[in-house]
């Protein structure tokens, strides 16, 4: 059964998250603003987490083997049927530039994070995929939480 408590904070936070993207505004008129740079970029690093944090809700849930790497943690929902091959690839992507926002800070330049702001709106095709998966979990009686 999925813990759709745990979902919804997840979801909740991701769709905070964009609004507040979507508030700090960054575009290509206003990359060598620094505040927007360094505020985007935080809040990107906070959607790919949580991002994560769903992937992983769902493949414990149906009893997957957690990936050893986070933007591994797609393919398992191909498997599933929750999201498709496509979108899979798409987050791969973003994913995989994770470790350069937590680990590499001092490498990111302001057209890379101008970049992957645009590039992290697939998190949100994933976030209404996986809501769609509880949904149709739901009505076969594979939770009775939602």
């Amino acid at each position: 059964m999925y813990n759709i408590e745990k979902i919804n904070k997840i979801i909740d936070d991701t769709n905070r998250f964009f609004s507040d993207l979507k508030s700090i505004g960054l575009n290509e008129k206003n990359i060598s603003n620094m505040e927007k740079i360094h505020a985007s970029a935080m809040v990107i690093f906070g959607i790919m987490n949580r991002v994560i944090d769903l992937a992983e809700e769902i493949l414990v849930k149906n009893s997957l083997p957690m990936p050893t790497r986070y933007k591994d943690s797609f393919s398992g929902l191909v498997k599933l049927g929750v999201i498709d091959a496509k979108l899979s690839k798409e987050l791969e992507n973003v994913i995989e530039k994770r470790n350069l926002f937590a680990h590499h800070y001092y490498e990111n330049d302001e057209k890379s994070v101008l970049k992957i702001s645009k590039d992290i709106y697939v998190a949100k095709d994933f976030v209404e995929k996986v809501k769609k998966h509880v949904e149709k979990s739901k009505k076969i009686g594979k939770t009775n939480e939602i």
